[in-house]
């Protein structure tokens, strides 16, 4: 292999060898270095060698990140351009000058990703599945280094930055000989940076994941509405400097914010003293090596992270609203008068209030009528949208609109026993028209997580469209504080009542299995291609397919849908939204999103109905972290056929279900330029002629974590890998 460089170059090397029945390594004495000229030839003793051992981005045991402000030095790992050209690319990991021990990524905006402090061995924000890396570091006045190597399991280890911005820690397992990836980072959409705000906390488990922090607000509540938390939070009582009313709330298990200021004290009780007298602390935290952290101004990038993940204890610094047995007279007398008159004015207006509420809901009413239908018109207008503009804009805005008072007597005033199910968005009721037809009243709560925004998507959306295999659509109810959606009735529930519990599964035989999966890829053909609009569901899952009497396959729920225009492929957004089992990565981690990212998730529904199990995160090390590696693992290995649900092995047509397993492996592909489109999918699976096998990294995305997953490449034998193996 030729070396071409301009310039004289000091390469760190680490060799290693691995055939069928042996590994050796091959490594230069520490502080040896060796020097290359341009057009040398790199040759190891045995005339093999790994490209990527000494590439600018990867991390080696033993070598440090970090910098050193005497001598104007800086160690840190720079990602490649992209797979296959190794120029400088945009993303790179190092140790933040700023921070006490702390990796930062970055990108050519700034800061990307946050580790997190270190903390005896380890990072807050790094998902590891196995204790394998141990991380040292080791500051100074001048200098500040982090290093790390390997818990007994391999000596043969490496941390890499791939081109996408992804960090992943890999060993050799001398058991499996094969490369696992045990540690990476980002781990999930909470890993962003400043994703919840000023006083915000993300939780990667929860919808909508943000939060504010104990004892504070949204500060732009209707921003929160419609899921822009940028704005963060604002305390719902002042801090009063001095006041004795002043305490601390104990968070565990958080990923701690950007620290400000950090010095050794001898116990916790020190470190709270120091925050409670200075006025600009908000909060602290003391760390087992004597180390207090502290706060000042806003808090940013907060997280929750798994119970008993960190061993530091977050402090946030409150004021009690009440001293009790201390309030003064003249505040309990004014407290007294101001709730008279509130209680005073509030009497007069209440008959006022009830006088002019009838009036006030009619014009509601009408107003809301008129943004829906003036709406419908306006995105008509949309470039690429139709070839018959005035045509269709005089058949959509036939929406349909429902009084509050008939829905009630329908649905004998949304009684209990009609309740269907209940979700984020409110509940869901079975009612029936005065002409005999069943509906489904999807009625959204007042707390609900579906705002103005989604409620009006899903409204006009989906009255634009008929397929056999879309749910059916019958109209709205906008009325009062009430805002509903009134759809057919599914008399059998959704996918996941029936194929994730273990007694009626059984119902589903192979052949409506089929049938379903067929179903539901007929219907995102629709949506992608075949619809007058160009549409992206962007929540395709189990739960949002929904089967009417004869087990026919219908998608609902297309409150978060976009539609785009004739030449639109692509578009971005920073409200990430769906569910993270089902989520593609490109969306997941930078909200791109297309029709392969409908691919991806159909992908992940292909592989559920087949085996009847969830794809969510399992934390056994012994077992595959989730279902698609694990079918991808049986694929790999000629064990496909162990992924079939029993239930339905006496009446599968075993050929038919191992194509199905690899059409889905084919849309779980990590480039999205590699997943097919819905057309090939459904000529794959109506056909019998032979199907591509996966030749790319998979990416899966659970409720939890984001584990990713890859082909052999190489010399390597990589079967798991978040970064490009060179």
């Amino acid at each position: 292999m030729k070396i071409s460089l301009v310039d004289l170059v000091l390469l760190f090397l680490y060799f290693y060898v691995v055939s069928c029945n042996s590994s050796r390594s091959q490594a230069l004495l520490p502080g040896h270095f060796l020097s290359f000229s341009a057009g040398d030839t790199l040759v190891s003793e045995l005339g093999k060698f790994e490209l990527g051992f000494f590439s600018p981005d990867t991390w080696l045991p033993g070598a440090r990140i970090g910098f050193d402000k005497s001598k104007n030095t800086l160690q840190k790992l720079t990602s490649w351009r992209n797979l296959n050209d190794p120029a400088t690319g945009k993303y790179s990991l190092q140790l933040d000058q700023n921070q006490n021990g702390e990796l930062v990524l970055l990108d050519n905006r700034g800061k990307n990703w946050r580790s997190g402090p270190w903390d005896e061995g380890g990072f807050d924000s790094l998902a590891e599945r196995k204790g394998v890396f141990n991380f040292s570091y080791d500051p100074t006045k001048d200098s500040k280094y982090i290093t790390f190597n390997v818990f007994g399991e391999s000596d043969i280890s490496r941390i890499v930055l791939d081109s996408r911005g992804l960090m992943g820690g890999w060993f050799w397992s001398k058991d499996h000989q094969k490369w696992q990836l045990v540690l990476f980072g980002p781990a999930d959409f909470c890993d962003r940076i400043n994703i919840c705000g000023s006083f915000g906390i993300c939780y990667i488990t929860s919808a909508p994941p943000c939060e504010c922090l104990q004892g504070y607000e949204p500060k732009y509540k209707l921003d929160w509405d419609i899921n822009d938390y940028s704005g963060g939070c604002v305390r719902k009582t002042p801090m009063q400097c001095g006041s004795k009313n002043v305490g601390f709330v104990r968070i565990q298990n958080v990923k701690l914010p950007t620290s400000s200021e950090s010095m050794l004290v001898g116990n916790d009780q020190i470190c709270e003293y120091i925050c409670l007298s200075n006025c600009s602390c908000n909060a602290y935290a003391y760390s087992s090596g004597g180390q207090c952290l502290l706060w000042n101004g806003d808090l940013f990038d907060l997280k929750r992270l798994p119970n008993n993940s960190s061993q530091v204890e977050f402090n946030l610094k409150l004021f009690e609203s009440s001293n009790k047995g201390k309030k003064k007279p003249l505040l309990v007398a004014l407290a007294a008068s101001i709730t008279s008159a509130i209680f005073v004015c509030g009497t007069c207006c209440y008959f006022l209030w009830r006088r002019n509420l009838r009036e006030k809901g009619i014009l509601r009413k009408k107003k809301f009528r008129e943004m829906l239908l003036s709406e419908s018109a306006t995105n008509l207008a949309k470039p690429g949208h139709s070839s018959n503009k005035g045509q269709e804009k005089k058949s959509d805005i036939e929406l349909k609109f429902f009084e509050l008072h008939d829905l009630k007597v329908a649905t004998d005033n949304f009684l209990l026993d009609n309740k269907l199910g209940e979700g984020g968005f409110g509940a869901v009721f079975k009612g029936q028209l005065p002409d005999g037809q069943q509906i489904a009243v999807k009625r959204l709560s007042t707390q609900s997580r579906q705002g103005i925004r989604e409620f009006k998507t899903e409204a006009l959306l989906i009255a634009k469209l008929q397929h056999r295999n879309l749910v059916r659509f019958f109209g709205c109810c906008v009325e009062d504080e009430e805002k509903m959606l009134i759809y057919e009735y599914m008399p059998n529930k959704s996918l996941d009542y029936f194929i994730f519990d273990e007694s009626r599964k059984s119902l589903l035989d192979w052949k409506k299995r089929h049938e379903i999966i067929i179903g539901i890829a007929r219907g995102i053909l629709y949506l992608h291609q075949d619809s007058r609009l160009k549409i992206i569901h962007r929540d395709l899952k189990a739960s949002n397919i929904l089967l009417d009497e004869d087990m026919n396959p219908k998608i609902s729920d297309f409150g978060t849908a976009r539609i785009f225009s004739g030449n639109q492929n692509e578009a971005k957004t920073l409200r990430v939204v769906g569910t993270y089992a089902y989520m593609s990565p490109e969306y997941a981690l930078a909200g791109l999103f297309s029709v392969k990212s409908d691919v991806f998730s159909f992908g992940v529904m292909v592989l559920e109905v087949i085996s009847g199990k969830k794809n969510r995160i399992s934390y056994n090390s012994d077992s595959p972290p989730n279902l698609i590696r694990q079918a991808w693992e049986l694929w790999n290995d000629g064990r496909d056929f162990e992924l079939i649900d029993p239930t339905i092995v006496d009446s599968c047509t075993n050929e038919e279900a191992l194509r199905c397993i690899q059409i889905g492996l084919l849309c779980l592909q990590i480039d999205a330029a590699d997943r097919p489109t819905m057309s090939s999918i459904l000529f794959m699976l109506s056909n019998e002629g032979t199907v591509p096998s996966p030749k790319h990294p998979l990416i899966t995305l659970t409720s939890d974590s984001i584990t990713m997953e890859t082909t052999s490449s190489s010399i390597n034998e990589v079967t798991i890998t978040a970064p490009d193996v060179r």
